[in-house]
């Protein structure tokens, strides 16, 4: 009898994207979403809100490395970004973006072009502060985590005020939510370092996970998208890790980034000879490095090129795709989903 091993549910595939701050690439991503077409639209948050805002934008591309254009700019007028946090499309298929800074919600269409805005900052209902994490469920109402307020409200597409979901479980600082097939409503409840689900009406239900570095533990999750078979794939921001655990809790997988060079970096570096020359000198895969702390994640990720260095969000296609968005080295890495 031959006995097989089970294939981990992530296998990595490919990676999309390099650090530019204008046009074909990304600066700082911090959110994407995949559309239905398989256009991807990448918020690229850039590095301040105060300062020029050079580079931040969203990017609109393919997994086929097709560069579809741009749209956005900083500024605090309407339509304009300081601090974009979180991306999606709606059923609409419009645009919807997050900014914490000027706690609104910005309207576009797929093409990039403003619509409306909503959002003042307070903690009364309707009111934002900090909104970090947004998505639709099946019947098109948006969510939204208010994060300074601790809490999840409910929007109409349009803006207008729906509910205030119940606090039962005791957010901490909720990041990014997603819903899975049957809508249920899955938080990253950061300060809590757990993962907090919710029933189609809003009622809280139960939590995975605690503070850690071990299997199944978090430390500050970003994100969290749930597949067909009820795997929750978590973004471990603080671990700079994506998890892998069952819709029991149990863990199934723990992986620390993969990545190779994109097609866009590989162009870059054939046609900038001089900088493709530099790399090739450096070994920027090399393990045994004398660490000031080995123990210490960020400092190891930010020493080895494959790894993730600040990965901050997820996205789960409907052909079983995990795309990572992947801060500080500005890419995306995609993985298949083996169930």
């Amino acid at each position: 009898m031959i006995i097989r091993q089970k294939q981990e549910p992530l296998v990595y595939e490919r990676t999309l994207g390099m650090s530019v701050m204008e046009g074909k690439g990304f600066y700082y991503p911090n959110d994407a979403a995949v559309s239905s077409d398989g256009k991807i639209y990448v918020l690229n948050r850039s590095l301040e809100a105060r300062g020029s805002g050079r580079g931040m934008r969203v990017t609109i591309c393919d997994s086929s490395d097709e560069f579809h254009g741009d749209f956005g700019e900083f500024g605090n007028k309407p339509g304009q970004f300081m601090w974009p946090s979180a991306i999606t499309q709606g059923p609409d298929q419009n645009i919807y973006i997050t900014d914490e800074h000027l706690h609104k919600i910005m309207k576009f269409t797929a093409a990039g072009l403003f619509l409306k805005e909503w959002g003042q900052f307070g903690s009364e209902p309707g009111n934002l502060d900090a909104p970090s994490g947004i998505a639709f469920n099946s019947t098109g109402e948006l969510f939204v985590s208010d994060t300074y307020n601790n809490r999840i409200q409910v929007f109409t597409p349009s803006g207008e005020y729906v509910r205030c979901l119940d606090n039962t479980g005791n957010l901490n600082l909720p990041w990014r939510l997603s819903f899975d097939s049957s809508d249920y409503l899955y938080v990253a409840d950061w300060g809590n370092d757990r993962i907090c689900k919710y029933d189609p009406d809003g009622k809280f239900m139960s939590s995975f996970g605690k503070t850690g570095g071990g299997e199944g533990e978090f430390l500050r999750p970003a994100d969290v998208v749930v597949d067909d078979a009820g795997r929750m794939f978590v973004c471990d921001w603080g671990n700079e890790r994506i998890q892998v655990i069952d819709a029991n809790g149990q863990f199934l997988q723990m992986n620390l980034g993969q990545s190779d060079l994109s097609p866009w970096a590989t162009n870059f570096l054939n046609i900038n000879v001089e900088e493709g020359k530099a790399r090739e000198k450096s070994d920027l895969h090399k393990k045994d490095i004398k660490f000031a702390n080995p123990h210490d994640r960020h400092e190891i990720s930010s020493h080895i090129e494959e790894y993730f260095w600040s990965p901050m969000a997820l996205s789960l296609t409907e052909d079983g795709h995990l795309y990572v968005i992947e801060s500080n080295r500005h890419r995306i890495q995609i993985f298949k989903t083996v169930t």
